[in-house]
């Protein structure tokens, strides 16, 4: 039996090739006739397909309004952004991204607003997010930094408050940083 175990997740397929099972997340794929070396170029495909991307968007919707949030680590971030932005360089700091966003005929376009940030970690205490408006391009976008602990899970809160807009649109997410 051919395995591989990437980023949690193992792969495995049986030595004529003929099944191909990801534990964890009821993946199967099942090959009539394949030989072996494919079905390991088979498992190497999807073993980089398994790994986490970076800097994933969590979103919601209200309406016309989107509001679009990703955390990403500081050590991720070219040397050049970090400085530009004044992110701290340390290994246990992450950068949030926030940006509103408003829909008119099909254009999204990214518009100000208010925002209030609120990240705890599952013992109530919170982490501090100190947000900064972005503008580049003509578009604006809020980015902040903040300290984590390795694999600390952090809930985080996000509440938009667009110009002109009388209800808020609010996001919820729960991330965690620095696996190993």
């Amino acid at each position: 039996m051919f395995s591989l175990a990437v980023a949690g997740a193992r792969l495995a397929a049986s030595p004529d090739g003929a099944n191909l099972k990801r534990a964890g997340n009821a993946m199967n794929i099942t090959f009539s006739s394949i030989i072996p070396a494919a079905a390991t170029t088979v498992l190497v495909c999807l073993a980089v397909a398994a790994l986490p991307s970076k800097a994933q968007p969590i979103v919601e919707t209200s309406g016309n309004y989107v509001l679009r949030a990703s955390t990403v680590s500081a050590a991720n971030l070219p040397d050049a952004m970090r400085k530009k932005h004044g992110i701290p360089t340390a290994s246990n700091t992450a950068v949030l991204n926030v940006t509103v966003q408003y829909t008119s005929d099909g254009v999204l376009r990214n518009i100000p607003a208010r925002l209030e940030v609120r990240a705890r970690n599952l013992l109530g205490v919170e982490t501090g997010v100190d947000m900064r408006e972005v503008v580049a391009n003509d578009m604006v976008s809020y980015m902040g930094s903040y300290r984590f602990l390795p694999r600390e899970v952090l809930d985080f809160k996000i509440t938009a408050y667009p110009e002109g807009v009388q209800r808020p649109i609010t996001l919820q997410f729960r991330d965690r940083l620095g696996r190993r």
